[in-house]
């Protein structure tokens, strides 16, 4: 038998004992760890869509569980990826419409579970001087990866980093490392503090003087390129991201979302800008193991706030009843 935490409506949420079912070619992981934030508590309150019943939880890290394999042994600790093909038997009419990549804990059950079968393409291994919290983050890193490889950036540039969050804060530092300038733009003082203390130089307001603040960092220009992060105000982050753009250059479009959202399109016409959408970093994965491991990122910045996986739900309501998460809070449920 095993533990299942299930959202059945919204603001509702279940403890259910089930049988896990073995599927065959696939591995038995035991679930040990699943980062929380403020995106699952919109899942459960309802004010994000999703498909009741769900079981939620997108990261999680856990243990092969059964007789294991010549490549993941019994007992390897994994980490267990979010994104995931949709099954497609090749018979049925194909719809064009659903998503052709599936998101665990969103669009397909989560890992809030005390097991769960997936296949070993759906794991990485993880070597031992990467920590379970540390590990937890690391699809934050690779989205961030692929978003810095989407717009194939030269050292010496300038790159707006238009949004603040961890997954901004995360693009930036790679950028550091592949000695390229980003600019942290936002409009939350605390968030672009934030990226100072974590050694990011260049950051700006989000305000009506922003063109004149990046000029004065650029030397009297644009930036090379920008990334806009779809967190917070999405509407304001995307005509900041296309404004302080050069012309001719790209702008990448990183996250998830589940709204439709404007876009001027005459002035990206007018500069002729490349759009771009990274939504997904699965294959960056190792890459970002490796940056992990090799301290590139500095994760002992974030504080590890860790509780059981029975307090679910208390940890949802507390995210929805806060006006903001600071960006250096990282919550973890514990299944063991």
């Amino acid at each position: 038998m095993m533990n299942v935490w299930r959202l059945t409506a919204a603001n509702t949420m279940s403890k259910e004992t089930a049988d896990p079912v073995p599927e065959e070619g696939k591995r038995r992981i035991r679930i040990t760890k699943v980062f929380v934030n403020r995106s699952d508590a919109l899942l459960f309150s309802g004010a994000k869509k999703v498909r009741y019943p769900r079981i939620p939880g997108r990261f999680a890290v856990g243990l092969i569980a059964d007789e294991g394999s010549a490549h993941f042994p019994k007992g390897a600790r994994v980490l267990l990826h979010t994104a995931f093909p949709a099954p497609c038997d090749g018979v049925q009419k194909r719809d064009f419409t659903e998503d052709d990549i599936l998101l665990r804990g969103y669009t397909a059950d989560g890992f809030l579970r005390d097991f769960v079968y997936v296949t070993e393409d759906e794991l990485s291994l993880l070597p031992e001087s990467v920590s379970d919290e540390k590990a937890l983050l690391i699809q934050h890193i690779a989205l961030a990866n692929a978003a810095v490889e989407k717009l194939g950036l030269h050292r010496g540039e300038h790159v707006a980093v238009v949004g603040g969050s961890m997954l901004g804060i995360f693009i930036c530092r790679l950028l550091i490392y592949r000695q390229i300038s980003p600019i942290l733009i936002d409009s939350d003082l605390r968030r672009t503090d934030f990226a100072k203390s974590c050694g990011v130089y260049y950051t700006a307001p989000e305000d009506g003087k922003l063109i004149e603040t990046v000029g004065t960092i650029t030397g009297g220009r644009l930036t090379d390129n920008a990334v806009c992060i779809m967190t917070g105000n999405m509407e304001m982050h995307c005509k900041t991201a296309v404004s302080v753009c050069k012309p001719g250059r790209g702008v990448a479009f990183c996250g998830q979302i589940d709204h439709p959202l404007p876009i001027d399109l005459n002035e990206i016409l007018r500069k002729r800008l490349t759009l771009s959408g990274v939504s997904v970093g699965t294959e960056h994965i190792p890459a970002a193991i490796n940056l992990v491991a090799n301290g590139a990122i500095d994760l002992n910045v974030y504080r590890m706030n860790v509780c059981g996986a029975d307090g679910a739900e208390s940890v949802f309501r507390e995210f929805l009843s806060r006006a903001d998460i600071p960006v250096d809070e990282i919550n973890i449920l514990s299944l063991v």
